[in-house]
């Protein structure tokens, strides 16, 4: 239980260092992410398209970016599992399946991180495509906009999501 807590935790795209909130997105929510209440694992921020309200935040037509700036140490090994024992939770098999190549490509893109490194996850609904940077530098481009929706999910999902006390910090400026 304590093993899965600390994965669940580590979840979650290391995010941009950095890296500057795409044109025409406004930020909307910040919050932390802690391991048992105490040690801070990152801080994350969200930005969206200004029409985004709580209940289209993963829709094809909002663009979002979610930023998450590590206070530690996280192997990609780690994001991998965090993010598919999440994944699990949310969605049946037949789902992920339709976007197993997807989460491969974005599964290989991960490095190491170390304290200070920042990922950045930004769904362009234009394009239907998710860029990865790491400490704004591009990493990877992965099209599809079930998959922004899946994936955007962990953190942003109204079931099950990362942390509950997150995803209602990040919300908390849309209607």
């Amino acid at each position: 239980m304590l093993r899965q807590g600390l994965l669940l935790a580590l979840c979650c795209l290391p995010l941009s260092v950095g890296a500057n909130i795409p044109a025409g997105l406004q930020t909307v929510g910040k919050g932390e992410a802690r391991y048992l209440g105490v040690i801070k694992v990152y801080e994350a921020e969200l930005a969206v398209s200004p029409d985004a309200r709580r209940a289209t935040v993963l829709d094809a037509k909002v663009s979002r970016c979610l930023k998450l700036d590590y206070a530690v140490e996280l192997t990609a090994d780690k994001f991998i599992l965090a993010a598919e024992t999440v994944l699990k939770r949310q969605h049946d098999a037949a789902t992920l399946a339709k976007v197993q190549p997807q989460l491969d490509q974005l599964h290989a893109a991960y490095a190491d991180v170390k304290a200070s490194d920042v990922y950045q996850m930004c769904y362009d609904a234009q394009a239907q495509a998710t860029r990865l940077l790491l400490n704004g530098k591009p990493v990877t481009r992965v099209p599809s906009a079930e998959f922004a929706r899946v994936y955007f999910g962990i953190w942003l999902g109204d079931k099950q999501p990362i942390a509950q006390e997150l995803r209602e910090a990040l919300l908390q400026g849309l209607p």
